[in-house]
């Protein structure tokens, strides 16, 4: 096998402008006004909010009917307001994230599963300020000018044979807008061959999804078939989701009352045991909470060390569950657990759709003697129903954390019980907590992934990277080859189960880790006659005690090389 060569090129000697064209989607909105108004996004500070984020999925449809049928390089998106809208003095959203990628699925088949809908060239290509320019939505019927500007600081390239074009906006709530009034944004209903993903009063979790709803987005892009593309496919080994545990109880099947749950640290996770310690009788004056609200910073009186991170305070949301840090979300309306694990860590006992301020007392006591705090939920019902519910949770200086119960019963409510380090775990699923203890949590293992930072364009280079190399591999591999193996070749006959060889080994180039990181340049040639050609990597890395061979494999990267 040849090493891969690192080229150093030459700048190159001349630089040629593309043009830039449009095309304005759902296709039929570039000179109608959409059929139908929304806020979302750009028309809403969403101030009474933790945040908002808006996917929009729109079929390929939209760009094949208008004669977009080869790929094209994005640079800019624009919205309008709807049509006969009053004046509107705008303002700037100090921080907006954009994402783009090609849908792994249809629209129709799309989910409120975020990264679910995203495919693998999932990229961010705008983080920042958003400005919302003022003016007035004119007459009725006609085309309002584009108010909301984002010029890509990345920019993607998108297929229409690949699959449908995903826009996703995210920005904060709160304070995160300055500014006057905004608008509704002009928007596409039926007819559309688009749909969205919405999450405002839930935020970051979806509200909801709607089908037949496209925002009318202006997209600028360099058309031509020279474009140079880099997109994963396939999948590394392994992914191990073991941080987090959670059962989800659907409505009254809650089955730990009169029960405990004991969490004794072992440094990286938790030893997860049925049993608990006698029951703390509180004495201190119950809080005051609110229905769906969460307490101020409640100093423990310790330093309490959690997998992930520790705390010297926690905070208490008023729907059966525990912060270690500052939390966002109240947890309305019941156990979420893609909130779970995607927002920051967090104690849960009983996440449901509680409210004291019908009944019941919320308290907070503290046992400086025997390094000890206590969060009680006495007499608590849930919404809509007058059962109480009773339960506590313990912690104490030395990490470990119990769950107690006495009378529970959720009857209309879904209900989670468990514990994640949050940040963005991997979902192991919801298990039968009555039949599964004692477990035993471990930080998340990320399956070994190829990427690169650019786009091989003719006469530039490159960087490979291979992400999330175990810390204890002493060196890894990148290989090469003009030939691609997909959906791959199964590995488990050389001891790799669920591993698969997505190239042919043409060409390697050993790495030592940094971290968890491997590298490489990776050299494209000022050749025209490359123009098109498809250069195949994986990356391999040794991993003692991971399989019988020893070794893990990325997913694969298909470049493509191009001159946009």
């Amino acid at each position: 096998m040849r090493p891969i060569a690192s080229l150093t090129l030459a700048c190159l000697v001349t630089a040629t402008a593309t043009a830039q064209s449009t095309v304005v989607i759902p296709n039929g909105t570039s000179t109608v006004a959409g059929n139908f108004a929304n806020a979302f996004p750009w028309g809403s500070s969403v101030a009474q909010w933790p945040g908002l984020r808006l996917m929009s999925i729109y079929d390929a449809a939209n760009f094949t009917n208008q004669g977009i049928t080869s790929p094209i390089l994005i640079t800019a998106l624009r919205w309008r307001p709807n049509d006969g809208e009053p004046a509107w003095t705008g303002g700037t959203f100090t921080q907006a994230t954009v994402e783009l990628s090609t849908a792994p699925m249809n629209y129709t088949l799309a989910t409120t599963n975020y990264p679910g809908n995203h495919g693998p060239d999932r990229t961010v290509v705008h983080s920042g300020p958003v400005v919302h320019a003022g003016g007035n939505g004119g007459f009725g019927g006609i085309p309002v000018p584009w108010s909301v500007v984002v010029p890509l600081a990345t920019q993607f390239v998108y297929d229409p044979a690949a699959g449908d074009l995903v826009i996703d906006v995210d920005y904060p709530g709160g304070a995160n807008f300055v500014g006057g009034t905004l608008p509704q944004m002009d928007v596409h209903a039926a007819g559309s061959q688009a749909c969205r993903i919405f999450a405002s009063s839930m935020y970051p979790s979806a509200n909801g999804m709607t089908q037949d709803h496209g925002v009318v987005v202006e997209i600028s892009y360099v058309p031509g078939a020279g474009a140079a593309t880099s997109i994963p496919y396939g999948a590394g080994c392994y992914d191990t989701a073991s941080a987090t545990f959670y059962e989800l109880f659907p409505p009254g099947t809650f089955d730990l009352q009169n029960t405990g749950i004991t969490l004794l640290p072992t440094g990286i996770g938790y030893v997860a045991m049925a049993q608990a310690g006698p029951w703390f009788v509180p004495t201190q004056t119950p809080l005051t909470m609110n229905d769906d609200s969460i307490s101020p910073a409640l100093p423990l009186g310790f330093t309490l060390n959690y997998p992930g991170g520790s705390t010297t305070a926690i905070r208490i949301s008023s729907n059966g569950f525990v912060w270690a840090q500052p939390g966002i979300s109240h947890g309305c309306c019941g156990g979420d657990p893609l909130a779970l694990r995607l927002l920051g860590a967090r104690w849960c006992p009983l996440w449901t759709d509680l409210n004291p301020t019908l009944t019941g007392t919320v308290r907070f006591d503290t046992d400086p003697t025997n390094g000890a705090a206590y969060v009680t939920f006495t007499n608590v019902p849930e919404t809509g129903v007058a059962v109480p519910n009773t339960f506590q949770v313990a912690f104490f200086a030395t990490g470990h954390v119990e769950y107690r119960y006495q009378q529970c019963a959720i009857l209309n409510h879904t209900t989670l019980t468990g514990w994640s380090p949050g940040n963005h775990a991997a979902d192991p699923g919801s298990i039968d907590l009555s039949a599964s203890l004692p477990l035993v949590t471990l930080p998340d293992l990320h399956a070994l992934r190829m990427s690169t930072n650019a786009r091989p364009i003719v006469g530039t280079t490159v960087t490979l990277t291979a992400n999330h190399v175990p810390v204890t591999s002493p060196l890894g591999a990148f290989l090469g080859s003009i030939v691609r193996h997909h959906p791959g070749i199964d590995l488990t006959g050389l001891g790799m189960p669920g591993c698969r060889q997505y190239v042919s080994f043409d060409a390697t180039r050993v790495f030592v880790p940094a971290g968890t990181m491997g590298t490489m340049p990776f050299g494209v040639p000022n050749a025209a006659s490359l123009l098109g050609t498809h250069v195949f990597f994986q990356a391999a890395a040794f991993a003692i005690g991971f399989n019988p061979l020893g070794i893990i494999s990325s997913n694969g990267l298909d470049l493509r090389i191009g001159t946009l």
